[in-house]
């Protein structure tokens, strides 16, 4: 190239850049141009956490509808997701592609505790929002200096953990718990916070059996923890596992009282391990819920199941609109458009975490009456609210009042 060539394509270069900064006032922000916002995801749409996919496919909907409804600040939403298998390895793959190929303004409701995990440092070291992922690990608050890139949504795993242990010591004295979780941070959350709610009665648990994700299946575990004497069960596993163990301890002549990590207790996935037992397996099981359950309108919002139902059949109509994690998805991108639109008509990665970190409203419809989405730059988990849902004849049905976890902060 030959100077002239050399320095008009420098010059050209310039222009381009100076328009992207006149555009907005400000240095260009990936993923954001004057149409759309770029931004992504990774979710386990295939391998042992692929029942998890609705969350993926109901964000996925909503976006869609409220790109037909203007988008946000005349700007419509790009939501590009990447099926990571449940494998953190995979996840830290697709997450660098969305980040240095697609060019995400931010990486939103990513699944998993350890995929989220793994992928924390590098996006934290990109300034990189990594928002509102689908995990109520603890970390998501306690590592809020190290990580300020990063925010949860749902309640906290411990949290949950605590209200179950809680429960036992007033309303089921005679308990003697075997605990069934997945070998993880994500299930050692759920058992710590077990623990903390049994409080000086830690020694009901008379046993606790450990499983891998690449497991095949927990039939060894469950024989160990009926032969240990429980008679009450708590589960903190994901839902492949979690059906397993509801019909193994069926199978088994196991009748324990069963108490269901939130996470695996939906209508549609304790129905599964019902026609793989019986729906004696499953009666009586007890669980917490905070976002609507799409075959339960008498617990939810006015207007709320039918604005979901009519979202999925447009935008999503292959998904089954009695799944709740379909719900899920619809209620975390309802928090994130929320965000956006607080974040200006201009938005920066900062303003977006400005205006989640400083959220305060009960006007999500995806969630369940009376819940409020409430952060603080000190207190990085949305939601910590719930309600005791007892599953009887096909479904959960919530009983007791609204119930306030402990706020986490660094």
């Amino acid at each position: 190239m030959n100077g002239r060539k050399l320095l008009l394509a420098l010059a050209l270069l310039g222009l381009a850049c100076w328009s992207a900064t006149a555009a907005t006032g400000a240095p260009a922000t990936p993923g954001v141009s004057a149409q759309s916002i770029t931004i992504g995801g990774t979710f386990p749409f295939s391998g042992p956490a692929s029942l998890y996919a609705g969350i993926g496919a109901g964000a996925a909907a909503y976006y869609a509808y409220v790109n037909d409804h203007g988008g946000v600040n005349g700007r419509k939403i790009d939501y590009v997701t990447l099926d990571d298998g449940y494998n953190p390895a995979q996840t830290v793959q697709l997450t660098h592609q969305l980040v240095e190929q697609n060019h995400v303004f931010a990486i939103v409701g990513s699944l998993g505790t350890e995929p989220n995990l793994a992928t924390r440092s590098y996006l934290n070291e990109q300034k990189v929002p990594q928002v509102l992922v689908s995990t109520g690990a603890s970390v998501w608050g306690s590592g809020y200096r190290k990580y300020p890139w990063t925010i949860g949504w749902q309640p906290n795993y411990i949290a949950e953990g605590f209200i179950y242990g809680r429960f036992i010591v007033d309303k089921v004295p005679q308990a003697k718990i075997g605990v069934l979780y997945q070998n993880d941070a994500y299930g050692a959350d759920y058992v710590s916070g077990l623990k903390s709610g049994l409080g000086a009665q830690q020694k009901k648990i008379v046993d606790q059996e450990g499983y891998e994700v690449t497991s095949s299946d927990v039939a060894s575990q469950m024989a160990k923890l009926k032969a240990s004497g429980a008679n009450t069960l708590f589960v903190a596993a994901t839902p492949t596992f979690a059906i397993q163990a509801v019909a193994l301890a069926y199978k088994l002549g196991w009748r324990p009282i069963i108490f269901m990590n939130s996470v695996s207790a939906t209508n549609t996935l304790m129905g599964l391990a019902a026609k793989n037992s019986s729906p004696d397996a499953v009666n009586g099981m007890i669980s917490v819920r905070y976002w609507m359950d799409p075959s339960a309108s008498k617990y939810a919002k006015p207007g709320a199941i039918e604005l979901y139902r009519s979202i999925l059949a447009k935008y999503s109509p292959k998904s089954n609109p009695d799944d709740a994690f379909n719900a899920y998805g619809m209620a975390e991108a309802w928090t994130f458009v929320d965000a956006l639109k607080r974040a200006g008509k201009n938005p920066t990665r900062a303003g977006l975490m400005t205006a989640l970190l400083h959220m305060n409203t009960k006007a999500n419809p995806f969630l369940l009456p009376g819940m409020r989405l409430f952060t603080t730059p000190r207190d990085h988990f949305p939601l910590s609210q719930a309600v005791l849902v007892r599953y009887q004849d096909g479904s959960f049905r919530p009983f007791g009042h609204l119930l306030n976890y402990p706020r986490t902060r660094g």
